[in-house]
This record gives C-alpha cells, sequence and structure tokens, in this order.
C-alpha cells in the first residue's frame, strides 16, 4: 500500500513568457523520439543521423522551450521548412508532404492505401527502480 502524498514546497512564483517560443523541426522530432516513442538518446540518434552528444543538446534545448511554453504559457511556434516523411507498407512508396497538426488520416498516392498516424505507446520501466536513501513517497 503506498504512502499517503506529503506537502510539496514550493517558494517561486510560476514565471510569465511574453512572447512566442520557437521550436525547430530538429527539437520536435528530438522530443517525439525521446519523450512520445521512449527511445534511448543512443537509438533516437542513430534515427536523426547525429552524434548521441548532437542529440542529447538538440533534446536539452527542446525540453526547455517546452518547460517555458508549458509554465510561462507562452504560445508555441515551429519555424523552418518542416514537412511529413510517410511510407507506404503496401508498396514500398516513401513521399513528403507539408506539417499540418489537423491531418487525421492519409492516403498513399500510388496505391491508395491509408497510412496510419497513431504513435506507439514507447516504452516502459527501463530499470531504473527505486533510488537508494531517499525518504518520503
Amino acid at each position: 500500500m503506498p504512502g499517503r502524498r506529503r506537502c510539496r514546497r514550493f517558494f517561486a512564483e510560476l514565471p510569465a513568457y511574453p512572447g512566442v517560443v520557437e521550436f525547430t523541426p530538429e527539437e520536435l522530432e528530438a522530443l517525439r523520439l525521446a519523450d512520445i516513442e521512449g527511445l534511448t538518446q543512443v537509438e533516437a540518434a542513430e534515427r536523426m543521423g547525429v552524434s548521441q552528444p548532437t542529440f542529447h543538446r538538440i533534446l536539452k534545448e527542446a525540453r526547455k522551450k517546452a518547460s517555458m511554453a508549458v509554465v510561462g504559457g507562452a504560445s508555441v511556434d515551429v519555424y523552418g521548412n518542416v514537412s511529413r516523411v510517410f511510407f507506404c507498407e503496401e508498396c514500398g512508396y516513401s513521399w513528403k508532404e507539408p506539417f499540418s497538426p489537423h491531418v487525421s488520416d492519409v492516403v498513399c498516392p500510388r496505391c491508395g492505401a491509408s497510412i496510419s498516424l497513431s504513435f506507439g505507446r514507447g516504452r516502459r520501466g527501463r530499470g531504473r527502480g527505486r533510488r537508494r536513501g531517499c525518504r518520503g513517497d
């Protein structure tokens, strides 16, 4: 049976970030691979075609910007030439389309098969376990 939830101390006021937080396509892809798909940094770096330290720097900056947007209430914008790359498993055809967050279903232009846009659940529990010597919780 878990213990009761204890009160946490909070000393800072939430800052307001006026303006817009701008993400690059690389930062969005790093967030997706690491936080949504649950890949390790080495696996995600291989998928993006960069080294692990470069991936770490991109991910660190993306998480900072995401925190600014969530905590500070800033609006989010994506800059750069952003497009999605699709691959049809039926006929093996791949193509690019401009990014649009409101697309729910994509159809292959060659064979007409429907392409799913659902994300995987990612991996859970990577064996980190509970920290030793930590009181509470």
